[in-house]
C-alpha cells in the first residue's frame, strides 16, 4: 500500500474540505493509498512540515488554495525531496488549478489525482529562499491579492480582486525598475509586471494558452509601462482584454532568469501571497523541479 501525506489548510476558501473529506479518504483508500492527515496551523507551517516529512511518503496531496500549494512546493525544494504532488483545490479562486485542468470539484480533483500521471513542471526561485509555482507580480493589483478580505473573496471570487483594485486606482504610482532578461535590459516606469508560468495572473489578466509552456525552462513575463494619460491607459486595457500582446504598449518577454533592480520596499505577490525581496532581486527558472499530478 502506498503512503500519502494529505496536507489540509483548514482556513482555505469556504472550508469545503469538511464536507468532502470522507469522500476524499475513500477515493484514496480505494486507490491503495494509506493517508496521513496533517492540518496546518499558521502561515508557513505547510512548508516546514513538508520539508521535514515529505521524504517518507509516495505522494503529498495538498488540500487548500494556491498559497498552500506554494508552501508545499517550497518545502519539497528546500528539503531536497522529489515526492510527487497532488492538488485538491479548496481556495477562493484556484487560478493555478484551473490553468492546468484540475477540477474545481474536490472529489473530482481527487479522482484525477489517482487516475492521472504526474507532469514535471518548472518552479520559480524568488531571491535566495522564495519560490512560486505560477506567478510573481508587482504594481497595480499586487496588494489587492492579500488585502482583500477572505469573506469578500468567498462571495465575489475574481470580482473581489477587480473591485478592490478599481477602488485604489487613484493611488497608483509608477514603479521604476531595471529588468535584465536573457535577451536584454528593460528600464522604465511600470504600472504592472508579472513573471509567470501560467495562463492566469490572479484571475485579472489572461495569457493565451499557446503562449505558455509550463516545463520548457522559460518564464513568460508581461510588463506594462506606465501610461502617459487616461487615453493611453484605456488602450492598454483594450489590448489586455483582447489578449493582444503584440500591442506596442505592452512588453512580453520569455526568459529563464530575471535580475531586477527595484525600490527596496516594493511589494510583491508570490502565488497570491505577500512577499518582499532585497535589491537586486534574481528570479530563476528551476527547470522541471516538481512532479505534479494533473491532466496531460
Amino acid at each position: 500500500m502506498k503512503k500519502v501525506l494529505l496536507i489540509i489548510n483548514p482556513m482555505a476558501g469556504t472550508r469545503q474540505w469538511r464536507r468532502t473529506i470522507p469522500e476524499i479518504l475513500t477515493i484514496l483508500n480505494q486507490a491503495d493509498y494509506l493517508p496521513t492527515v496533517y492540518l496546518t496551523r499558521a502561515r508557513g507551517d505547510g512548508a516546514a512540515y513538508t520539508e521535514k516529512a515529505a521524504g517518507e511518503y509516495d505522494l503529498v496531496a495538498v488540500c487548500g488554495g494556491d498559497g498552500t500549494l506554494n508552501e508545499v512546493i517550497s518545502g519539497l525544494i528546500r528539503g531536497g525531496h522529489h515526492t510527487t504532488v497532488g492538488y485538491l483545490p479548496a481556495g477562493s479562486t484556484n487560478d493555478f488549478a484551473s490553468g492546468i485542468g484540475i477540477s474545481s470539484s474536490m472529489t473530482e480533483a481527487c479522482q484525477q489525482l489517482v487516475r492521472e500521471k504526474p507532469r514535471e513542471l518548472d518552479v520559480g526561485r524568488f531571491g535566495q529562499d522564495g519560490f512560486f509555482s505560477y506567478t510573481a507580480s508587482f504594481g497595480l493589483f499586487t496588494a489587492v491579492y492579500y488585502t482583500t478580505s477572505q469573506a469578500a473573496k468567498n462571495i465575489l471570487g475574481h470580482a473581489a480582486y477587480i473591485l478592490e483594485g478599481i477602488r485604489s486606482l487613484a493611488d497608483v504610482r509608477p514603479v521604476h525598475l531595471k529588468i535584465t532578461a536573457d535577451d536584454g535590459c528593460y528600464e522604465n516606469d511600470y504600472l504592472f509586471g508579472a513573471v509567470c508560468n501560467s495562463t492566469s495572473l490572479g484571475g485579472i489578466l489572461k495569457l493565451a494558452d499557446h503562449e505558455v509552456h509550463m516545463s520548457d525552462g522559460l518564464f513568460e513575463s508581461l510588463l506594462i509601462p506606465f501610461p502617459s494619460d487616461l487615453l493611453e491607459l484605456n488602450r492598454v486595457l483594450t489590448a489586455l482584454r483582447s489578449k493582444n500582446y503584440n500591442d506596442p504598449r505592452l512588453i512580453f518577454i520569455r526568459s529563464s532568469r530575471f535580475e531586477i533592480d527595484a525600490p527596496e520596499n516594493l511589494p510583491w505577490t508570490l502565488d497570491g501571497e505577500e512577499a518582499s525581496a532585497s535589491s537586486p532581486l534574481e528570479i530563476v527558472n528551476l527547470h522541471q523541479a516538481v512532479r505534479l499530478v494533473c491532466p496531460s
